[in-house]
């Protein structure tokens, strides 16, 4: 399994479709923040304005452009930009909306159609991939990065949510998850500047350690075996890997052992002495040691959290 795959197995995303729109001019809606979400709207139809809080500039959405906000940031979709944006609470309410069919909303003038959605992380998942992703993600319509494939996609989205037929969440709730990491993987590919812990990625020789750290992470590391993979010094090495994971190479190791016994705590009743075997610690008191300094408690006291939350 390549290293990207494995984060965002770790990564646990779960995605919802929360409402097609029917929009008619004027109109503004203003989302609220939320922690661990990320979320997207796609323009099936018509055009509208989109300002991120904390972003200095709105974009400009049309026909077939998708954008995704992947902290969760609140946001104003509006019909231009000098439209003010009632809460989305507030609009809910005035058209008393329960969640079913689409949103039709505002004062019967120029249409814009969205599909809207959200992808929501595990709250354990304080992970550098997400953290470092931009405030935005934007693929525009007549210039996607895969445009033949996302347009099919959208398009697919699209039909599925206007008709809502038997089984019509689960498609969109799967396509909306490839196309996240689409977005993704097509940011990593665009970018001309070196994007902290993301671009690691794209380097050949580095994505090739990460790959191999991410298969067997219980494997005796070393900075030294680390570079021999990719034939690179052992200096070398570590200076590039340090430049584009923003983390040593060891720091790495062990954030992918802690990230993979998280999982395990959470998902299995897998005994400590084993998890910490599994992981590629010699014993339950050197794992529960480097667990308690990367989360702050015990893997014992963190499995009981989880299991509670759970119950």
């Amino acid at each position: 399994m390549d290293a990207l795959t494995d984060v965002l197995n770790t990564l646990r995303l779960s995605s919802s479709l929360y409402f097609r729109t029917e929009l008619t001019a004027p109109w503004g809606v203003g989302v609220p923040a939320q922690a661990n979400v990320a979320r997207f709207h796609i323009v099936i139809r018509g055009e509208c304005w989109l300002q991120i809080d904390g972003d200095s500039e709105g974009i400009h959405l049309s026909n077939g452009d998708l954008v995704v906000i992947p902290h969760g940031a609140s946001h104003q979709l509006t019909d231009k930009p000098e439209t003010h944006a009632k809460p989305l609470d507030q609009v809910l309410d005035e058209v008393s909306y329960c969640g079913e069919g689409p949103l039709i909303y505002g004062g019967g003038g120029a249409g814009c159609c969205l599909v809207c959605g959200e992808f929501a992380f595990d709250d354990s998942a304080d992970h550098p991939l997400l953290n470092n992703l931009p405030k935005k993600l934007y693929v525009p319509g007549d210039n996607s990065y895969n445009t033949q494939w996302l347009d099919s996609a959208v398009g697919f989205i699209a039909h599925e949510a206007a008709n809502m037929n038997p089984g019509a969440h689960a498609i969109v709730n799967r396509l909306s998850e490839i196309i996240l990491i689409q977005v993704i993987r097509a940011t990593l590919e665009a970018s001309d500047e070196t994007i902290p812990f993301l671009s690691a990625f794209t380097d050949q020789r580095i994505n090739q350690v990460l790959t191999a750290i991410h298969t067997n992470p219980a494997h005796d590391w070393s900075v030294e075996n680390l570079g021999q993979l990719v034939n690179m010094s052992r200096s070398a090495f570590s200076n590039r890997f340090t430049e584009l994971a923003s983390m040593t190479p060891l720091q790495y190791v062990i954030f992918v052992r802690l990230q993979k016994a998280c999982r395990l705590l959470i998902e299995t009743n897998t005994a400590l002495n084993a998890i910490a075997e599994e992981i590629g610690y010699r014993s339950e008191a050197a794992f529960s040691q480097a667990f308690k300094k990367q989360y702050g408690q015990r893997p014992g006291e963190f499995r009981r959290q989880h299991s509670a939350l759970a119950a």
